[in-house]
């Protein structure tokens, strides 16, 4: 009976452990593989884009699935900056992003940039056409 109860909290421990790590990677942001560090070291601004975010911004949050699945598809490099880190606001000031859901693309040296998820009335809208869009060209 006592060994059942230690297997049993044992369980329940790991158990829980696991679903915290779960958590903590699914609300630490988006994919670090490519983060500002890496694009601030870059020297080339052929063809990538910039997925800017925030901690805590619910619209970031809204994209988020949207922005990550078209990243994992599409053969343009994507870098996730963001703009809480030091080089993440330099990197935002330098294209010129006022608010944390942006994308900016890079093509041949000239770039466009859009929010990927917006207000609209009392909804919070992701622009899932733009965002397929930007990851196919």
């Amino acid at each position: 009976m006592k060994d059942e109860k230690i297997i049993l909290s044992s369980f329940i421990l790991i158990l829980f452990f696991c679903l915290g790590a779960w958590i903590y990677h699914w609300n630490s942001g988006f994919d670090k593989r490519l983060s500002e560090n890496e694009y601030y070291n870059t020297k080339s601004d052929n063809k990538v884009n910039l997925v800017f975010y925030k901690a805590g911004c619910p619209y970031c949050k809204a994209g988020k699935n949207e922005v990550t699945n078209q990243a994992k598809k599409s053969k343009i490099v994507t870098y996730f900056i963001n703009v809480e880190s030091k080089k993440g606001l330099e990197i935002a000031k330098r294209y010129h992003v006022k608010y944390a859901p942006t994308i900016v693309a890079i093509r041949k040296n000239s770039n466009k940039s859009f929010l990927y998820a917006h207000d609209k009335g009392k909804k919070i809208v992701v622009e899932k056409n733009k965002i397929k869009e930007v990851f196919r060209s």
